[in-house]
């Protein structure tokens, strides 16, 4: 069943922002609020390049080793014993990102919207659901995740026109008023969350396209990156930072300041049935990822055989951790990020450098070289590229040179949200540019799609 799967690119990108973006939401904009104060909305440009990073060493993985996962170019780059022991250290830490989104989602559910109803309860319904979809495949999340999370994304951007009435610019002025060590570790803390890019990794084998596949996982991450800043400016300024960093689910606690006349006053309601299954798709994809990995220690294709035990685990870990919303949260934000570098650099790396050594796979342009097509995608390429830099440059050199003045601070937040703009829009058109180009080249082969 693990090779009869298609998913797109479209579906690639929105995967991987669903995964990224919606385990942030529950209770870990506090704490950036908490320490870089008004400025909290500048901490996401740095994850953004990490996440990228990771993205190009794995798709650099399905040019050498095509038709393996991450966990079979393990055994292979590393042989039985090395490579098992590396799989287990995966399969832990998948485990430790899955308990604690598994236990972040039932306690938020429990506080906020079941107060009468167990812990226990909610938690075992949840992985019930999970053991569900454990039983399918990662193209059935890709469909489901299809029709909810653009929904949600608009909806999440749209708040900003629906708390009009309440939003406050005043708020986020002085803008640059945190130092830049502060700025700079609140880049640090969202790592942890943009690292589960990572378990990607579980599905290498869908890709038959490695540039295609890394532009489609570059636009997700980039739509994370902005609909993450977005939210955090309409956060801290209906809220402040004060406020914001004092509630544990502060986004829960923002819908609910909406008000679209007397007859339209439970947003969040509509908000939460979209943003519940879009966060349930990301727990599924971690949970695929988890099954794989079990599965590459047997041999087992058929990884749903480990459906049953594997959940239960789960459940009953969940059960027993994090006993305080706010030692979860303390976990993401401090713990999680530590934990994500620490893994993922050192291996990456080396595996980065093990396939450049032994690429079996010529590069794939998929567009010919001197058309107006390809001028277009390098065009795209480039531009994506100088803007991320950009951004830095707008924060470093206004901390440095321009927040003594009230202008400078105008100027840095402009340009920085230009920057950011003009990267999710020309990593759209590397991604569109590279689909089209290679519809073009395989009309009467197999239609662009990733297989798994």
């Amino acid at each position: 069943m693990i090779h009869k799967q298609v998913i797109n690119h479209r579906q690639i990108a929105w995967l991987v922002a669903s995964v990224l973006l919606t385990g942030m939401l529950i209770s870990f904009f506090n704490t950036l609020a908490k320490i870089a104060k008004m400025d909290a909305w500048f901490s996401q440009i740095l994850p953004c390049c990490y996440a990228i990073a990771i993205a190009f060493a794995l798709a650099e993985l399905t040019r050498a080793y095509p038709g393996k996962n991450m966990f079979e170019i393990l055994f292979i780059v590393f042989g039985k014993w090395v490579g098992g022991l590396i799989n287990f250290i995966l399969l832990l830490y998948i485990g430790i990102t899955l308990t604690l989104d598994i236990k972040g989602a039932c306690s938020f559910f429990h506080v906020a919207l079941l107060p009468r109803t167990p812990l226990e309860i909610i938690l075992i319904v949840f992985v019930l659901l999970m053991m569900y979809y454990g039983k399918t495949s990662l193209e059935v999340a890709a469909r489901v995740n299809e029709m909810y999370f653009p929904a949600f994304f608009s909806l999440s951007i749209l708040m900003y026109l629906l708390l009009s009435n309440e939003y406050s610019v005043e708020r986020l002025e002085p803008i640059l008023s945190s130092s830049l060590s502060k700025i700079f570790v609140t880049n640090l803390l969202p790592l942890g969350i943009y690292g589960d890019i990572f378990l990607f990794g579980a599905f290498l084998h869908a890709s038959t396209h490695p540039r295609l596949f890394f532009a489609a996982m570059k636009h997700g991450v980039l739509l994370v990156g902005f609909a993450a800043t977005v939210l955090l400016l309409i956060l801290l300024g209906v809220m402040g930072f004060t406020i914001a960093s004092r509630l544990n689910f502060p986004l829960f606690i923002l819908v609910q300041q909406i008000h679209v006349t007397d007859f339209l006053d439970r947003v969040e309601i509509v908000l939460f049935s979209l943003w519940f299954p879009a966060f349930t798709i990301k727990v599924i994809v971690g949970y695929l990822a988890f099954l794989v990995c079990l599965g590459s220690f047997g041999g087992q294709q058929h990884y749903a055989a480990y459906n049953l035990p594997a959940g239960w685990l789960l459940a009953a870990a969940s059960l027993f951790l994090y006993q305080r919303v706010v030692d979860m949260s303390d976990f993401l934000s401090f713990t999680m990020p530590f934990i994500a570098v620490a893994i993922q650099v050192p291996l990456l790396t080396i595996l980065y450098i093990k396939a450049r050594v032994n690429r079996k796979m010529e590069t794939q342009v998929s567009i010919p070289e001197g058309t107006r097509l390809y001028r277009f995608y390098r065009q795209s390429v480039w531009i994506g590229a100088l803007s991320l830099l950009g951004c830095i440059v707008s924060i470093v050199s206004g901390v440095l040179f321009m927040n003594s003045t009230e202008m400078g601070g105008v100027v840095t937040s402009i340009s920085f949200s230009f920057f950011l703009l003009l990267a999710l829009l020309a990593s759209y058109a590397e991604m569109q540019a590279l689909n089209h180009g290679k519809q073009k080249l395989v009309k009467n082969k197999e239609s662009g799609t990733f297989r798994q």
